[in-house]
């Protein structure tokens, strides 16, 4: 089990060879301040990888792969922080231009301003009195005549469309697709049937033809579209005229009014003065609006918008900040409820909330990408304490390997030293019965010489001292023996017990190597474990990898696209000023030279044949040039070199 009381924090220093001699003598003040420091250093991904990865990683080619990598890596955040720094940039530009806005009207008069909303009101009233008198005095349906005549076609006009026609289909079709607009803009036009549309040229035409009067002999009742509609537009066409016709009505009361008031002020000959001032009065007021209009004006052409008078740059702002409202409609189409048809501080308010949101995703992208390098440098510190820790764990499995070998050789050892006790064993075994069979023996002859010296007794009474001495000594031999065999029969004893304890010592040895086994067993799967993971993690390498040089490969397949085509330019660039210089020789030589102005356009054309070969030879051709990695940046001298292979010298 891998102990995490035992994993370093920092990751384990480069292993390699230094290249200048050890500085035996260095400052010892130094050392214990490089100490102290509470600075925490994170190397690189290649000083945390042990020397094997390092040689893997260099026989398959990743090194390159990893360096344009982190490039662009570097170089996406790099765009980021530029991005994010542009945004905050614009935000400060549009914070600075809201408040000088602000600035700028809070210093107007509330007075001043509601009486020329009032005056502008005024004289939109009378712009639209006037545009309603001069549309009376225009030439409309003939009502009599048509409902005399209905198959009449003198108003019909489907072949041209008039302006009014054009800027209602200007307004109601916005510059881009309308995808993602389920419904038309609230500012389009509505239909002509709406009973608060104005007369318009569209409704001068009738939409579709008349029915034929041969359809009369038909006996079923069919329901006619065409009618429906004529129908519909003389519904709303009578809407209009009754409209008209209470406008009229409404003018022709105050003219009523008017000539009365008139006509009773002119009997009082008092109230001439009072009229006169009032007119002076009307007069200096009207005066003075003007010049307050054209104040007005002033101010709003400074805002910096398109127009020549107050209306235009009206127009322009409403048509910019509707422009606005469309742009943000169109970036994020459907998430935005406010409609087409707000104010200009409600779209300015969205667009603020929108920089606002985009500059709070920015920082929150900000935040995960320091919590992703964050976690990258917690990983591969993990990984080089997992490598030392597999490391450690290899040199603890060698010397486990290493006592085992020593503690099965010691087992060896004591085998043989068990079946050399067990020969010595056999041998004294062997020796014990050889002794007893001599006693036996001894025992036989002594029989047999008690036997004979009883019958010699009679014979040879004078010998008896000396058989009783040999009977003596033969006597003491034989306790000399008993006594051997007490002993080997001790030592016998002795080694089997010797050999007892063995046979335990060995038993707990076995126990015990049974047991590290077990341990050694699990450990190694714990280690392919995770060795498994890290070949997992090498596999997604290696498919990223892959797919890293398949886009490389369909990128050097564009390229050489892209010079097939500059080629190709080339040769028509050249082809073309060869017409030229035949051209300009033709006439500059006249007919008295054009052996000369063949010689020129033979010689331009030998030069620019020559300029073509020299542009064929420089490009590269099939998969003898190509290159293994390709950044791009050859294509300026490529294109450099076409531009110059391009250029045709006259002579």
């Amino acid at each position: 089990m891998v102990r995490r009381s035992t994993l370093g924090v920092t990751p384990s220093p480069k292993r390699r060879r230094k290249s200048v001699p050890l500085n035996r003598t260095g400052n010892v003040g130094e050392d214990e301040t490089v100490k102290c420091d509470n600075v925490i250093h994170f190397p690189s991904l290649r000083q945390v990888l042990d020397d094997r990865m390092k040689r893997r990683i260099r026989r398959n080619g990743l090194s390159e792969e990893m360096n344009a990598i982190d490039a662009e890596k570097r170089r996406r955040n790099a765009e980021h922080r530029a991005e994010l720094q542009r945004l905050r940039d614009a935000l400060a530009e549009k914070d600075a231009e809201i408040e000088r806005l602000q600035n700028a009207t809070t210093l107007q008069d509330a007075a001043r301003i509601v009486e020329l909303e009032q005056e502008v009101v005024t004289l939109k009233n009378a712009l639209s009195e006037k545009s309603n008198a001069e549309e009376d005095g225009t030439q409309g349906y003939e009502w009599t005549m048509a409902a005399r005549d209905p198959f009449s076609d003198s108003y019909m006009d489907d072949e041209a469309f008039g302006d009014t026609t054009m800027a209602d289909l200007a307004c109601s079709t916005p510059s881009r697709a309308r995808a993602s607009f389920p419904t038309p803009p609230c500012t389009s036009p509505p239909p002509c049937t709406s009973p608060t549309m104005p007369t318009t040229p569209c409704s001068f035409r009738r939409g579709a033809p008349i029915t034929p009067p041969t359809h009369a002999s038909i006996q079923a009742s069919l329901p006619d579209p065409e009618k429906e509609a004529l129908e519909q537009e003389l519904g709303s066409l009578r809407l209009e005229l009754n409209k008209l016709t209470a406008t009229l009505e409404s003018h022709e009361a105050l003219k009523g009014r008017l000539t009365s008031k008139l006509s009773a002020a002119s009997s009082n000959p008092e109230n001439k003065e009072d009229v006169e001032s009032h007119l002076d009065t009307v007069l200096q007021s009207l005066s003075d609006r003007t010049a307050a209009l054209l104040e007005l004006n002033s101010s709003l052409s400074s805002l910096g918008f398109p127009g020549k008078d107050a209306s235009e740059i009206i127009a322009s702002l409403a048509a910019a900040f509707r422009a606005a409202r469309l742009e943000l409609e169109y970036l994020t189409p459907g998430e935005i409820t406010l409609p087409l048809s707000s104010h200009g501080a409600e779209v300015l308010d969205l667009v603020l909330a929108s920089l606002r949101d985009l500059a709070r995703k920015s920082r929150d992208d900000d935040e995960s990408i320091d919590e992703y390098h964050a976690l990258e440098l917690s990983l591969r510190q993990q990984l080089g304490a997992r490598v030392e820790a597999m490391d450690r764990l290899n040199r603890e499995l060698e010397r486990c390997g290493a006592k085992l070998r020593e503690r099965d050789d010691r087992i060896a050892d004591l085998e043989v030293g068990l079946d050399r006790l067990k020969g010595a064993v056999r041998g004294y075994g062997r020796d014990i019965s050889e002794l007893e069979s001599l006693v036996q023996r001894l025992e036989a002859e002594g029989q047999a010489t008690e036997a004979r010296l009883q019958g010699e007794v009679a014979a040879a009474r004078a010998g008896r001292s000396a058989a009783e001495a040999e009977l003596e000594r033969r006597t003491a031999g034989a306790a000399d023996l008993e006594a051997k065999l007490t002993a080997a029969l001790s030592q016998v004893g002795s080694l089997q017990e010797q050999a007892a304890a063995l046979r335990e010592d060995r038993t707990a040895l076995n126990r015990s190597h049974g047991k590290a086994l077990a341990l050694r067993d699990a450990r190694v799967a714990e280690l392919r474990a995770e060795i498994d993971g890290v070949n997992a993690g090498l596999r997604a390498a290696h498919e990223t990898i892959r797919r890293l040089r398949v886009e490389n490969a369909g990128l050097a397949g564009r390229l050489e696209d892209e010079r097939a085509r500059a080629g190709e330019a080339v040769d028509a660039v050249k082809a073309e000023l060869e017409r030229v210089v035949r051209e300009r020789s033709g006439l500059l030589a006249g007919p008295a030279r054009n052996s000369g102005g063949d010689c020129i356009a033979s010689r331009t054309r030998r030069r620019s044949s020559k300029a073509r070969e020299a542009v064929k030879a420089d490009l590269p051709s099939g998969k003898a040039t190509r290159r293994r990695y390709d950044s791009g940046l050859g294509l300026l001298d490529e294109d450099g070199d076409g531009a110059d292979a391009g250029e045709v010298e006259l002579v």
